[in-house]
């Protein structure tokens, strides 16, 4: 629905267009708008303009709703836009969107006319959207309501907001239907709201302890202003208690001539959906988004209200550290949306064990916190620890799959002077001790755990002596071109080939590394031995471009230049064959220091590619300010791309700011082909992920590069489970011989896709594949021999007993 900006504009229906003009001189942020504003409004219709002149000239001409100005424009600067807007067209829902985050200006601003002041970065797609429509509600209401005083000396009954209108006593000379109707429903004498009634006197009669009463003196007092004429508009918020439910309103009350003397015309706009809204954000930013349960921030809070009891009532407060054992396992072999299942239901299964007053929070990752109140001793926090570890006992069934589960926890008890943050380390520390003697333990916290430094400390001692003894590794995952589905280049990623833990994944020992400065020693060797490998592969015919991940401590070292130019000439590789990614907190780190190693960089002929770009606000004045190559699009907004408008609206976004700065968009974390189809249809040109391969060692990635170059994404049926698959020779050879030898079903499975086979309904084999293939011919149960264990343990809703060491 549109707003009326001239008498003789026709009002226009639902269907109609919603016309925004959007003045901002910056192409980057323009488009940006743009693309949020039409995710969210389909039937917005965005013109953009980069200077006020234009701008008036086609509010002139053409027929626009509401206008979205910058206050810093080539031709005019701060209240002169606003005032050059308002002048010309001063019925138009005006909203200001800059980057100056100035309380004097937007109090002027506002004052001045302006709907709404918004700063850029800090609004999303919906609140962005949220906002232009509740300017367009309040405009359409107070123009019309003006405009009928005018005329008749009253209101609309079509007027969707409560309206009346005052003489200069506050006595209510008009009201409309949506008044009577909200005063109606909320139980308010007739007397007092009616025509002929007192504004204010029904504002002071609210008695003196209701909960309405401090909001009632604040209107009467914004009325008095604006029939004294010592205010031109008053605006406020408030909550209205009525008998069924609490609503939130936004009184405008703006002057108006009522029989030649002066007046004010009241509405009172609903905007209880905004208010719910922002509610819900506030929940958001305290809960988990994937869980529900609290976050850091609220874990932090909840045990220091917890200590502060327990202190006056004389208990004690307990903490566990709760770390899911082998989880990454999950993630690996059925892909993040399964363990993101898992995660779910281990919540909801912990939750279920804690007590009424007790708190349950997601700490990060795979790993939970649990607070507990109240407590006599030691021994009550080890029950409690006992029926957490019981309640996982199950197995959980996810994606079709029963899947058993166990944790290893560390408890603490404690009372102030304690403090939250020595808790929480000792309970970590406990988990960490639980681990180490065989996890799926609890361990309690006491003089002998060691402490968490004592554990970094001990990692960085063994990273320093890996680096020095070869034992860090580099595994290489395709990037594939979607256009054309082969491969365009590989992500080299680093590995520990620890000779205890076996192979040690980034996220273990990268953070440690960063803390202790080793990171520019490790990148500078995974710099030269990416080099050396990508001229490994050029003698094998094989020329890719190569990615390397830059730390925030490398990019500013002085050197940077040097390592590069020294890594390429040594190696023997092309500059223009090397990407670099670096993050955006690294970019954050050092701005003027990051800029000018970048722009070195590039000289050289290397290209840049922003990792995880849109997980910070500052994103898009990377792309104006740093010579960008590539966006990498962040995995966890690939991962909902498929089910979360928000997260494929993002998505496209980033598309289509890559391609306008002329930067190539990658995908990370693509593991469905839904996800590959709908990054396609975005125009995304490149994307890595487990749908292609996780990345392998060197050794491995000519024959893992020929499987993506024949990968043929399956097609999903509705028939495809009840597929009955006929015996061919070309499978039964390889199978029958493979199962005689004892082979397990991963290294059937591999082996035929080595072979060049697929499944007789196009998909690359798997262990399922093969166990399905056997289990539907009743001719080849005699030939499974010692594979009949391994088929029963992956029949739907078993348990599963993986064999780690033989990956498809």
């Amino acid at each position: 629905m549109r707003t009326i900006l001239h008498e003789d504009r026709p009002r226009l229906d639902h269907d109609s267009p919603i016309q925004l003009m959007i003045i901002e001189d910056s192409v980057a942020d323009g488009e940006l708008v743009r693309a949020l504003l039409e995710t969210e409004l389909p039937r917005a219709e965005v013109t953009m303009v980069a200077d006020l002149e234009t701008a008036l000239t086609q509010l002139d001409t053409g027929d626009f709703d509401a206008v979205l100005a910058d206050l810093s424009l080539p031709d005019a600067d701060g209240p002169a836009v606003v005032q050059a807007v308002r002048a010309a067209h001063p019925a138009l829902a005006l909203l200001v969107l800059t980057g100056r985050v100035d309380g004097d200006l937007a109090l002027w601003a506002l004052a001045e006319g302006a709907q709404d002041y918004l700063v850029k970065g800090e609004h999303d797609g919906p609140r962005l959207a949220t906002a232009v429509l509740h300017a367009l509600q309040r405009q359409r209401a107070e123009h019309e309501a003006h405009q009928y005083l005018q005329l008749a000396r009253g209101l609309l009954d079509a007027e969707e907001a409560p309206t009346c209108a005052v003489g200069p006593d506050s006595v209510i000379v008009a009201v409309n239907e949506a008044w009577r109707l909200f005063m109606a429903a909320n139980g308010a004498q007739p007397e007092r709201c009616a025509e002929g009634s007192s504004y204010l006197a029904a504002c002071d009669a609210v008695p003196a302890d209701s909960v309405d009463s401090v909001a009632a003196i604040e209107l009467a007092g914004g009325l008095r202003s604006i029939l004294a004429g010592s205010t031109v508009r008053y605006q406020q918020e408030y909550a209205c208690h009525s008998p069924n439910e609490e609503r939130w309103f936004s009184v405008r009350v703006a002057p108006a001539e009522v029989d030649d003397a002066p007046g004010a015309v009241i509405s009172h706009v609903d905007v209880t959906a905004m208010h719910r809204a922002q509610e819900e954000l506030s929940h958001q930013a305290l809960h988990d988004g994937l869980t529900g349960l609290p976050n850091r921030i609220l874990l932090t809070d909840r045990l220091e209200q917890a200590l502060a009891g327990s202190q006056r009532r004389g208990c004690l407060t307990g903490v566990a550290f709760i770390d899911l054992d082998h989880f990454k396992r999950v993630n690996d072999s059925f892909g993040h949306p399964v363990g993101d299942d898992l995660l779910t239901q281990v919540a909801h299964r912990l939750s279920h064990q804690m007590r009424p007053g007790d708190t349950l929070s997601r700490f990060s990752g795979d790993e939970f916190v649990a607070v507990w109140r109240d407590l006599t001793d030691a021994e009550h926090a080890t029950r409690l620890a006992e029926r957490l570890t019981h309640c996982l006992e199950e197995p959980f069934d996810v994606g079709h799959t029963a899947v058993t589960v166990s944790c290893s926890i560390g408890v603490v008890v404690g009372r102030p002077p304690q403090s939250v943050d020595e808790l929480l380390m000792a309970a970590d520390a406990a988990m960490y001790d639980a681990k180490s003697h065989g996890r799926g333990r609890i361990r309690l916290a006491d003089d002998d755990t060691p402490k968490p430094a004592a554990h970094v400390m001990s990692t960085e001692v063994e990273l320093r002596a890996a680096l020095n003894q070869g034992e860090l590794v580099l595994h290489y995952q395709p990037v594939i071109d979607l256009a054309t589905g082969s491969a365009v280049g590989v992500e080299a990623l680093c590995r520990w080939q620890h000779p205890e833990r076996g192979l040690v994944m980034p996220d273990e020992f990268i953070p440690t590394a960063e803390a202790s400065g080793l990171i520019v020693q490790l990148g500078a060797w995974a710099l030269d031995q990416a080099c050396q490998d990508a001229g490994r592969l050029k003698e094998q015919g094989i020329e890719l471009d190569i990615a390397v991940n830059l730390a925030v401590l490398q990019l500013t070292q002085p050197d940077i230049l040097a390592q590069v130019t020294d890594a390429l000439d040594h190696r023997g590789l092309d500059a223009r064959r090397l990407v670099l990614e670096v993050t955006e907190s690294a970019v954050m780190e050092d701005e003027d220091a990051a800029a000018l190693a970048l722009e070195g960089l590039t000289r050289l002929g290397v290209r840049i590619a922003i990792d995880d770009f849109g997980t910070h606000y500052n994103s898009i004045q990377y792309l104006r300010r740093y010579p960008i190559s590539a966006l990498k699009i962040d995995r966890s907004f690939v991962s909902g791309i498929t089910g979360d408008p928000k997260d494929a609206a993002i998505c496209a976004c980033v598309v289509g700011l890559a391609t306008a700065v002329g930067a190539i968009c990658i995908a990370e974390g693509v593991e469905t082909p839904e996800q590959h189809a709908v990054l396609l249809k975005l125009g995304c040109h490149q994307a890595q992920g487990y749908l292609w391969s996780r990345a392998v060692p060197l050794a491995d990635l000519p024959r893992v590069l020929a499987e993506c170059a024949g990968h043929v994404l399956p097609l999903r049926t509705s028939q495809r489970a009840t597929r009955t698959w006929s015996l061919e020779p070309r499978y039964d050879a390889t199978i029958t011989s493979m199962c005689e030898a004892g082979a397990s079903l991963h290294t059937i499975a591999a082996a035929l896709n080595r072979a060049g086979f697929q499944t007789p309904v196009g998909h690359r084999w798997g262990a399922h594949g093969v166990a399905k293939y056997l289990r539907d011919q009743a001719a080849a149960a005699a030939k499974l021999k010692a594979g009949t264990d391994q088929l029963a343990s992956i029949t739907p809703r078993t348990p599963v007993e993986v064999d780690w060491s033989v990956r498809d």
